[in-house]
């Protein structure tokens, strides 16, 4: 018997996806913007006769008539009648809002179900009254007030929930009167027109008393929007985040580093026989361990963008960036999508459905991949710290963490002037204008936090124990085979790895790089951080065939490599293509081969180019 399926659905910051976790004991990810669920999540939902249903998180929505991709799943989602049950997440510090929104969900289905009149913790604290039975009266569907993250209220919905999924379908109520096919335009205005009054009725008749506005909020942002100081304290808090990543984060890498040395001297120094502690130290340990190091900075990174979803303060970036991004005839919104990609460029590139036009779409889609995502950092870590000393600047501020800062910049300065060409050229349209609500600022919930958290380094070892692992050992074997006639090691050139590097050192040496860098380029479009495994597992497997080996790949990479060659492999990837499952979701979203094609050719071409001139001037400069 196939379970019974039961929608979430809501506005953007009513707290749907806060009750979502809470429902189901779920990791699903909460923000504080439109657009982070741009695709339904799912999750099992017990009910109290102990029966388990699917809770399917849609997209928020402001309206049934989607003007952009994730309105429209739901618009679609809905229009389907496909679901056993519904709950109707509504804000209650936005009365106003959330009654015009239920209303017209209610005209479009039958579906049976419940509202949740969430975050009545806060409304309350701020002097909003609710009459829920002349709610439930006007709108004839049971009504639970409810907080989401404090937990309250979750049982009685439940119940009401279960009920009314049990129950016979609900009957429609008409507050929206349908089009007529041959209605003049005065008419169609008058119909919406009458629609806002009775909703406006309702609100009158179920509002006993409106809230004080969130004052707290609006003096917050006199300072957070200001188009100087609001900017300013963006970049501080980026920065911040920076530092903390290459000083607090040293610690724990130095012990996770340490047991993987303590692991692989063990293992060479064991009886087993030599191609097996070879397999095992340099193509597991390696290769495995010199990715999973770089846990504790990406953890940190996540924690900072975590907790500023949870504040408040992302929206207000997209605010603050808006001006900036209008001078290059960017949409507002791209901003969205850009921070979704500091993580991957996959949901990066997904959140682009909350842009209306689909020219904007296209544009911000071709420029994500300049964006820094997660999967570099461990690239640009190692870099940075085999050839820029940490070295205090000023104020605390050292080095590394600022140079980690400005390959950030200019990784968004060039995506934003890439973006400003594109549309000049091909797109000569003037831009929509930006609307988007700002949530008011709250406290974070630790909890949330920690579940965040928790999930992305889930995913990060997952990643590790699957894609990560296999290659690197795929790599290991393209090193160590074939062999002598006798059995024994070949020289690291004559093996596969070698003779694949070899083959491309010709084209890869105007840029400073060796075959062992031109062989480790190629798994990276499978995953960028593949990089670090494949040049650990390279030097180890050498190391073996030569002079010894190090366990600090960061000393190997200064001894062997000059600066030059190390900044123009950090310039290299600021711009390189993106991995293949980012153009597979490219050609996905933008229905068609043409878009990938067009960014992988224009990526290479930018990333010869600037790492040649990169290599060259620094080549005749500091060798």
């Amino acid at each position: 018997m196939s379970r019974k399926r039961i929608a979430l659905v809501g506005t953007p910051n009513a707290g749907k996806t806060a009750l979502f976790n809470a429902l189901t004991r779920s990791h699903q990810r909460t923000a504080n913007y439109s657009g982070v669920t741009v695709e339904s999540a799912e999750a099992d939902l017990r009910l109290p006769s102990g029966e388990v249903s699917v809770l399917v998180d849609l997209p928020g929505a402001y309206s049934l008539r989607p003007y952009t991709e994730d309105e429209g799943v739901l618009a679609r989602a809905l229009a389907g009648q496909e679901y056993d049950g519904m709950i109707l997440v509504a804000d209650a510090t936005q009365p106003e809002r959330s009654i015009r929104f239920i209303l017209e969900v209610l005209d479009t289905t039958s579906i049976p179900c419940v509202i949740a009149l969430n975050m009545m913790d806060l409304a309350e604290s701020r002097g909003f009254q609710f009459d829920l039975s002349r709610f439930e009266t006007e709108t004839g569907v049971p009504i639970v007030s409810c907080s989401a993250i404090r937990k309250t209220g979750l049982k009685a919905l439940t119940h009401l929930l279960e009920k009314a999924v049990n129950g016979p379908r609900r009957e429609k109520h008409v507050f929206f009167s349908p089009p007529d096919a041959n209605e003049t335009r005065e008419q169609s205005s008058r119909r919406i027109l009458d629609f806002y009054k009775r909703a406006d009725e309702i609100k009158k008749g179920v509002l006993l008393r409106a809230g004080d506005p969130d004052a707290r909020s609006r003096q917050i942002d006199r300072i957070v929007l200001h188009p100087v100081w609001g900017l300013i304290i963006l970049v501080a808090m980026l920065g911040l985040t920076f530092q903390l990543m290459f000083n607090l984060a040293q610690w724990p890498m130095d012990l996770i580093e340490g047991v993987i040395s303590g692991i692989q001297s063990t293992v060479n120094e064991s009886a087993l026989p030599e191609l097996v502690r070879s397999f095992i130290s340099d193509g597991v340990l390696a290769g495995v361990g010199g990715t999973l190091v770089f846990l504790p900075q990406i953890l940190i990174l996540f924690a900072m963008i975590l907790l500023l979803e949870d504040v408040g303060f992302m929206a207000r970036a997209v605010f603050i960036l808006d001006h900036l991004m209008g001078k290059v005839g960017l949409h507002g919104r791209a901003f969205l999508p850009l921070l979704s990609s500091y993580a991957c460029a996959v949901p990066g590139i997904m959140a682009t459905r909350t842009m209306e036009e689909r020219r904007d779409r296209i544009i911000t889609t071709w420029i994500i991949p300049l964006t820094t995502c997660s999967a570099r950092l461990p690239v640009y870590t190692l870099l940075i710290s085999a050839f820029v000393p940490n070295s205090e600047v000023f104020g605390g501020m050292r080095l590394q963490g600022l140079v980690m800062l400005g390959l950030y910049g200019v990784g968004l300065v060039t995506a934003l002037a890439v973006g400003a060409i594109l549309k000049k050229l091909l797109f000569k349209k003037g831009r929509p204008p930006l609307l988007i609500e700002l949530p008011s600022y709250k406290r974070p919930s630790f909890r949330s936090l920690l579940k965040g958290l928790l999930y992305r380094a889930r995913l990060f070892l997952v990643r590790v124990g699957t894609v990560i692992l296999v290659l690197s050992v795929l790599i290991w074997g393209l090193l160590s085979f074939p062999r002598a006639d006798n059995g024994s090691a070949l020289p690291i050139e004559s093996t596969y790895a070698g003779r694949i590097g070899k083959t491309l050192e010709p084209v890869l040496s105007p840029l400073g790089f060796d075959w062992r860098i031109g062989m480790a380029l190629v798994p990276t479009f499978a995953a960028r951080e593949v990089m670090v495994s494949t040049l650990a597992t390279v030097y180890a497997v050498e190391g073996r065939n030569g002079p010894g080996e190090s366990a600090d790949l960061g000393e190997v990479l200064r001894k062997e490599w000059g600066v030059a060659t190390g900044v123009s492999l950090l310039v290299w990837f600021i711009f390189a293509p993106m991995c293949l499952s980012t153009l597979a979701t490219v050609r996905r979203e933008l229905q068609g081969t043409k878009h990938a094609v067009f960014m992988t050719i224009y990526l290479f071409a930018l990333a010869y180019g600037a790492s040649w001139i990169t290599f060259s001037l620094l080549s005749r400069w500091v060798g």
